[in-house]
This record gives structure tokens, sequence and C-alpha cells, in this order.
């Protein structure tokens, strides 16, 4: 018997299905890793997050690097935070989906070198905005939501 419908969002993917278990102890697997990835550095380094005390924020190569240990150990999931310069920040968030952005170009990256790890991305546009503000902003300064909605949308 053929199936006749696709499969609820989330089900598709391995991890994300063994979260709808009802399963109520907690392990290694259900664990998601936040990571930082910035352009405010060159690829291959890394840097102590100042107010965030043993966190870092890695350049794209260096990620790479300092996953590969903990996919070893069966990290299963990472959430992508990017991080960039003031001067790649504007109203409606461009740079989010620029092919120069840290996270545009960590994706592939981690993808093709570690093919069964689900990759979660910050959809947040507060990085990317020059306001610091998670949206698009009216004349007013209040939140476009409208407007947000589209530009994430998009990314």
């Amino acid at each position: 018997m053929e199936a006749n419908h696709l499969l609820h969002s989330g089900y598709f993917n391995e991890t994300l299905r063994s979260w709808h278990s009802s399963n109520t102890l907690l392990n290694i697997s259900q664990l998601i890793y936040p990571v930082f990835v910035t352009d405010l550095i060159p690829d291959e380094s890394s840097e102590e997050i100042p107010n965030f005390p043993e966190q870092r924020r890695y350049g794209v190569d260096a990620l790479t690097e300092h996953l590969a240990p903990l996919v070893k150990k069966g990290l299963k999931t990472v959430l992508i935070f990017g991080v960039t310069a003031d001067t790649n920040k504007t109203l409606n968030a461009a740079y989010a989906s620029s092919k120069d952005s840290p996270v545009r170009r960590c994706l592939p990256k981690l993808r093709s070198k570690f093919p069964s790890l689900t990759l979660a991305v910050d959809l947040c546009l507060c990085a990317y905005t020059s306001h610091g503000h998670c949206g698009i902003l009216k004349s007013d300064g209040t939140i476009d939501n409208q407007a947000s909605i589209e530009r994430l949308a998009e990314i």
C-alpha cells in the first residue's frame, strides 16, 4: 500500500521524530548544543565571549573542528547563532540572507562533514538589524509584524 500523504512537520527527521515520543527520560540525543559562528575573526579562529564565561565564538572552519569530537561522542543537534559586524547590520536585516554571512557559509560545510547532525538556525532578526530589535520597525519605532513575518519567510 502506497502512502497518500506527507509526514507532519518534524517527522521527516530522525532527531525531531524522537522528540515526539512519550518517553520522559532525558538523554544525550535530546540535547541541543548552542554555537556562535562569526565573521568578526578569521575562519580558522575562535574567541572567548567576554560576558559568557567558558563560551566561544567560532570562525566557520574553527566551528567545524570544534564540533568534530562532540559529534563523535554522540551530539545530534546544534543551534547556530550568527554574530556579525555592525557594518553588516541594516534596518531590514539584509545580511541574514547574504551568501557571505557566517551562518550561510557554515551550513554547507557542517552538512558535508556531519550529514547526520541536525542543524537548527536562529532565525531572529536582532543579530542582523541596526536597531537590534527582532523585527522590522515602522516609522514610529514599533514592530511591523507583517513586514517582519515576510522578511523571516524570505530568510
